[in-house]
């Protein structure tokens, strides 16, 4: 069984070396709980060895998001240049239309030999259809269309909207829930590994910062109520 790493620093040692190749996993949090974060090391640690990868938005322009990582330390613009990484501003009405003719908008840059995939973000894409059966419907159809292709994708959602309204959890692989709770005067980030198929994995919350550098695990912290 290939695993490709998260590249967050001790997070593969808690899943079992780290992600199912051509698995499609799931990234929920509240706004500013680091989802884009935690998915740019995933995509930093597959461009360091030379992979190709893909950032599908449907919210931010290209421009807003580098400048956002780059406060983190994450110089994008690089791996660019570099011919790594792929960064597709796609709409809400675009991948709709796309998926109505089971066909992914982004599906040029698979072909061209990405491996890793992140796409920000599903509660954007259930906007676009009024009944619950057509969300799930559109996100099945997604899935089996990134099925088809040896790649690896993460997929951002707002803090239970959608995932289990849709049932989201039932599809994907993986599920990491990011935390970010008000706890005493301070809030505090914290880490769930909810969900790895075949996976034996830590069942315990995480706490971590955003910091330069990213996405920092500090497992031996305890959560203070």
């Amino acid at each position: 069984m290939v695993r490709l790493s998260t590249g967050v620093v001790g997070l593969d040692d808690l899943i079992e070396g780290g992600l199912k190749e051509r698995s499609i996993n799931l990234v929920v949090g509240q706004p500013g709980s680091g989802k884009s974060t935690f998915c740019i090391h995933f995509l930093i640690a597959g461009m360091k060895v030379g992979e190709k990868c893909l950032f599908v938005s449907v919210e931010e322009t290209k421009e807003k998001f580098f400048d956002n990582m780059a406060r983190f330390g994450f110089d994008l613009k690089s791996y660019e240049d570099a011919g790594l990484l792929y960064y597709h501003k796609t709409t809400v009405n675009e991948l709709r239309s796309f998926l109505d003719q089971s066909v992914i908008s982004f599906e040029q840059f698979i072909t061209d030999g990405v491996t890793r995939i992140i796409i920000d973000s599903a509660t954007a894409l259930m906007l676009a259809y009024n009944a619950e059966t057509s969300q799930r419907n559109s996100l099945m159809n997604l899935f089996e269309k990134l099925g088809k292709f040896p790649i690896t994708t993460l997929i951002t959602a707002e803090s239970d909207e959608g995932q289990g309204r849709f049932g989201v959890e039932y599809l994907v692989d993986g599920i990491f829930r990011l935390y970010y709770r008000k706890i005493g005067q301070e809030r505090v980030r914290t880490l769930e590994i909810f969900k790895m198929r075949g996976t034996d994995h830590s069942k315990q919350e995480i706490v971590y910062r955003l910091s330069k550098g990213g996405l920092i695990l500090y497992p031996g912290e305890k959560i203070l109520a």
